[in-house]
């Protein structure tokens, strides 16, 4: 897959990444915001994750880059219900330098334009800690909708945090497009 966008393309994770992966994923910033706690991996294990992956159809792996070709992101999708016609999706902008720009914004959007139009899926699900004021702002421009909260869901740094579950239908995403 190669989704090409103003800003980024969308293209299926290498060998060659998962470098990045480890880097992005051990970073405790990046971390808290995805996960809520440290992920702590190693290149073994996301090397494993990659063979295991390239079997999986239950998930999808893909790597944001910038037109000319540098890494800045990842974007999983997990949980693909091919008969109900959804999945659930992760995101993050490993580069820090990149954050704020659009560019997570333009990948997903390239990617729910191929999910939705050419793969026919219905809904499109993900998570988002209630500090993740950045993300949760991102998916609703999107037009991701918060859909339920699960109080207290998250215990991090001696306090509760509520998790926002948020979808996007593709019926609404085809009407952002108008």
């Amino acid at each position: 897959m190669k989704l090409i966008g103003e800003k980024v393309v969308v293209r299926n994770l290498t060998r060659a990444d998962v470098p990045m992966l480890v880097k992005w994923k051990n970073d405790p910033e990046i971390a808290d915001l995805v996960r809520g706690a440290p992920i702590n991996t190693t290149f073994e294990i996301e090397n494993r994750r990659f063979t295991r992956g390239m079997d999986d159809h239950d998930t999808l792996r893909l790597i944001i880059e910038t037109l000319p070709g540098k890494p800045i992101g990842f974007i999983s999708l997990g949980d693909i219900d091919r008969d109900n016609h959804k999945a659930e999706v992760g995101m993050l902008i490993g580069e820090k330098e990149y954050w704020d720009g659009g560019f997570g914004t333009e990948g997903l959007k390239l990617l729910l334009e191929y999910l939705f139009f050419e793969m026919d899926f219905n809904r499109i699900g993900l998570e988002v800690f209630e500090y993740n004021t950045r993300a949760k702002k991102a998916y609703q421009k999107i037009g991701f909708k918060v859909e339920g909260i699960v109080r207290q869901g998250l215990f991090r740094k001696s306090r509760y945090y509520d998790i926002f579950i948020m979808g996007i239908l593709k019926q609404d995403f085809a009407e952002l497009l108008k």
